[in-house]
């Protein structure tokens, strides 16, 4: 083989890598049918056909099927069976764990971000549209939060879209009853603030990739005649 043709083999080898590592997201749906877990401001979350405990953002207006109803997020309530798949025009998270929790407001960014001090730390969570936090017996918006009001809420924690296979085909956590405040920790994949997960083999072949094509750029060059 040519320092060319290896060349070329290495810039699809390389494309194929690349290629491969873009489609390892995690892509989910509800299915045919699934059953309602949640239902906070303009967030629901679902337990798919397969098992998965998915959260959807929903925008106001969108409808789902129910009894041979279609119906509002407003009529979903804990246990109601859905018999289509829910089609909201965002992408679901797939829930890797839920936690009830009890703690001090930290910092508050409305519209939608609250950090909290829990047991074990501070946490910047995601706030979805409309939610009502209870405060001293009082529903408050998040506008109304204020550092060091405590507050109670059911934590869910999405896996990163490009987590492995093993992570997110994971047994559905256990769902405790709805307390407090629907709120959500969304993990960050490698393409957000994470870094690239160690012990994969990716960067390695980019690299050996670049220095191949680089030894082959060089080498035609070198080999290439020289005019008179």
């Amino acid at each position: 083989m040519s320092f060319r043709h290896l060349a070329v083999a290495t810039v699809f080898a390389f494309s194929a890598c690349c290629t491969t590592g873009a489609m390892a997201q995690v892509k989910a749906s509800s299915g045919p049918s699934s059953t309602v877990v949640y239902v906070s401001g303009n967030d629901l979350v679902v337990k798919a056909s397969d098992g998965k405990l998915l959260n959807y953002s929903v925008a106001n207006g969108t409808m789902f099927s129910a009894d041979g109803k279609e119906v509002p997020l407003s009529a979903l309530t804990p246990g109601t069976k859905l018999t289509k798949a829910v089609s909201t025009g965002f992408d679901p998270d797939i829930i890797g764990a839920v936690q009830v929790v009890k703690g001090k407001v930290f910092a508050v960014t409305p519209p939608d971000t609250v950090t909290l001090s829990l047991a074990d730390g501070i946490k910047e969570l995601k706030v979805p549209e409309n939610t009502k936090f209870s405060v001293d017996g009082k529903e408050v918006a998040i506008s109304d939060l204020k550092p060091d009001m405590m507050v109670e809420a059911t934590v869910v924690t999405t896996i990163a879209p490009d987590a492995k296979p093993e992570v997110a085909n994971a047994p559905a956590p256990s769902t405790p009853a709805l307390s407090g405040a629907l709120l959500v920790f969304k993990t960050p994949g490698s393409g957000d603030s994470a870094l690239p997960e160690a012990g994969t083999n990716l960067p390695l072949y980019g690299l050996l990739g670049m220095i191949l094509l680089a030894m082959g750029a060089a080498l035609t060059f070198w080999r290439r005649p020289v005019r008179s």
